[in-house]
């Protein structure tokens, strides 16, 4: 079977070709795909282009982002080596070492100190929140340090009981009550006017209040730390056994009470861990 096929020419002219089935229909076949790939093709190009404008708006972003995040990464990595540089200063002037020193030396003996640079954003994001832990670690075990730092300075005699005038000092003197004996004093005579308040030169408890025969009316102050204060020759207390007392706490007054009074004054000591020591050395100049 044959099927014809007619061709119109500009000027009207008739061209018939004749063209056996599977001519023809590989022919049809050849026109359809044509048409298919002239219709389809442009879709599918436009399709691909709207595709790459999208991706390209996608990396642009991306891009952007990526830069913002080194920016930040960057900042925080500033603001990091800042603290580190106040962990430093705080440390040093306190000479305290905290457990992420020890690691600090771990990391420099492993290589892995120096810096942030020349490595991944991913690696360095890594690195930052180590960092960051380990600065959060050290603050912590600096405040704890710190805090036991000030608790001590405040439980260590840094104030003078009371004002007035060193009439005898700590150590080796000749006795006020034997002539021509030396007696070694355990503590600093203060005179002042009877009645003088005498403040507490550092928080604690008050472990004892007594009268002594040589001391007469007589208090005892435990600091911690294994300080103790006593102040003797009261004429008044005004604290109870077992109070604690904060630094500059009034306790008693100046009095002239006890055998070796020879006049209104204190009789200041400083013990640490039992044993006299020069009370000089607790206070001010």
């Amino acid at each position: 079977m044959k099927y014809s096929i007619w061709i119109f020419s500009k000027d009207f002219r008739v061209l018939r070709l004749y063209l056996k089935r599977p001519l023809f229909l590989l022919a049809i076949g050849v026109l359809i795909s044509s048409f298919v790939c002239l219709v389809l093709f442009p879709f599918l190009l436009w399709q691909y282009w709207k595709k790459h404008k999208e991706l390209q708006t996608v990396q642009g972003k991306l891009a952007y982002q990526s830069q913002i995040y080194g920016e930040k990464l960057e900042e925080l990595t500033k603001e990091v080596l800042a603290l580190k540089e106040v962990e430093r200063r705080l440390k040093e002037a306190l000479n305290i070492k905290t457990l992420g020193d020890r690691k600090k030396k771990e990391r420099v003996a492993q290589g892995g100190e120096g810096g942030f640079e020349n490595v991944a954003e991913e690696e360095a994001l890594e690195n930052l929140i180590a960092e960051v832990k380990l600065r959060h670690q050290a603050f912590k075990e600096l405040e704890r340090s710190l805090a036991q730092k000030l608790d001590r300075l405040r439980h260590t005699p840094s104030l003078w009981p009371v004002r007035g005038k060193v009439t005898s000092s700590y150590g080796w003197r000749k006795s006020p009550f034997c002539e021509g004996r030396l007696e070694f004093h355990t503590g600093v005579d203060i005179s002042a006017k009877p009645g003088t308040p005498i403040r507490s030169p550092a928080d604690g408890k008050v472990d004892k209040v007594w009268y002594d025969r040589a001391l007469g009316l007589t208090i005892k102050i435990r600091h911690g730390y294994g300080i103790e204060t006593l102040y003797g020759h009261l004429s008044k207390v005004l604290v109870r056994e077992g109070e604690e007392v904060k630094r500059g706490q009034v306790i008693g007054l100046v009095g002239n009470t006890g055998s070796r009074s020879t006049g209104p004054h204190l009789h200041y000591e400083v013990r640490l861990r039992g044993r006299a020591v020069n009370p000089l050395h607790y206070l001010p100049d």
